[in-house]
């Protein structure tokens, strides 16, 4: 299961008391994500703040902390995370982090362009050649235990098929009720999972928007923000969530998404290219409830309305 920690659980005063510990205020924040706020420290360093409302948050960040030291960075184009050290301040905690160049591409240029689409595939596809940490640990690099992608040793096939499996205990009914061929889909999904993957393995960074690249002039500086949903896997996987992530909420969203996958084939063996498919549907099944927004209902927010566009109205097959 895919548990995803809150900016929004970062309590004012908390954060007043962390910041006045480093000598930082309100006006050195240059970031928030959907799950911590980025202070600029100095000239080399940012301090990331996390909420760690069931204290298990330090865990997970040492966890990642040493996934990066691990990361065999030469094989890729662009520079990646460096934690430096790992702060408790209750109920907060903090990260000492590497500054990394750039701007979020979705500020550094304009994504309408074939340049920044290219840009950004080839970004994507680099990180595609970055070999897993050698050691045998889970799937998921921050899975909660007990919970599917916690498990070491399984296949990149069984894995997946746990956590759609455990998702679909939370959301079948209501995806059912806005996807009319639902069934279907999650019968072929199930099918295709049940299968043997025999194909390459490399780091799933599992959020590749536009917004985790940074860029500077013109080019791909470095990728931020691994974690919750960073896996060990095919590679495609990431290329698939990178093409339905592009301009995700815009009104021209599906012809986006069809001419990215479109190019994304065309990179891809023959006999690989219906994965990307098949991975576009299992990300918005997994991730179609984790972003609620106040007191709608989940089937009113942003989000589970893109999970329903990708799985009903998308019509692409290589």
């Amino acid at each position: 299961m895919i548990h995803r920690r809150d900016v929004s659980d970062i309590t004012a005063q908390a954060e007043r008391d962390l910041l006045a510990a480093h000598r930082l205020n309100a006006a050195d924040l240059i970031a928030t994500g959907t799950e911590a706020k980025v202070y600029l420290l100095d000239a080399e360093q940012v301090l990331k703040v996390y909420a760690d409302p069931d204290g298990t948050q330090a865990a997970r960040l040492q966890t990642l902390r040493g996934f990066y030291d691990r990361l065999d960075r030469d094989r890729v184009p662009y520079a990646l995370p460096e934690i430096r050290s790992v702060e408790q301040h209750n109920p907060l905690l903090a990260t000492r982090e590497t500054l990394l160049p750039g701007r979020p591409m979705g500020e550094a240029c304009d994504l309408t362009t074939p340049e920044a689409e290219a840009l950004y595939l080839d970004a994507v596809t680099a990180l595609g050649t970055l070999p897993p940490p050698g050691d045998a640990g889970p799937r998921m690099l921050l899975a909660d235990p007990g919970t599917p992608g916690a498990d070491p040793g399984l296949g990149w096939h069984p894995f997946l098929r746990r956590l759609l499996d455990a998702r679909l205990k939370a959301v079948h009914d209501i995806l059912s009720a806005d996807v009319p061929h639902f069934a279907t889909v999650v019968k072929d999904l199930r099918t295709l999972l049940d299968s043997e993957y025999i194909g390459p393995e490399a780091v799933v960074h599992g959020d590749l928007y536009p917004d985790n690249l940074l860029l500077t002039a013109g080019s791909v500086s470095a990728v931020i923000d691994f974690g919750t949903f960073t896996m060990t896997g095919d590679p495609l996987y990431d290329v698939a969530g990178a093409c339905i992530y592009y301009r995700q909420y815009e009104a021209d969203r599906l012809t986006v998404w069809r001419r990215l996958l479109d190019q994304a084939a065309d990179r891809t063996p023959a006999g690989r290219r219906h994965l990307l498919r098949a991975y576009a549907e299992i990300i918005a099944i997994l991730t179609c409830d984790l972003y609620p927004e106040g007191a709608k209902t989940i089937q009113a927010t942003g989000h589970y309305q893109w999970a329903v566009t990708v799985l009903r109205d998308l019509g692409w097959s290589s």
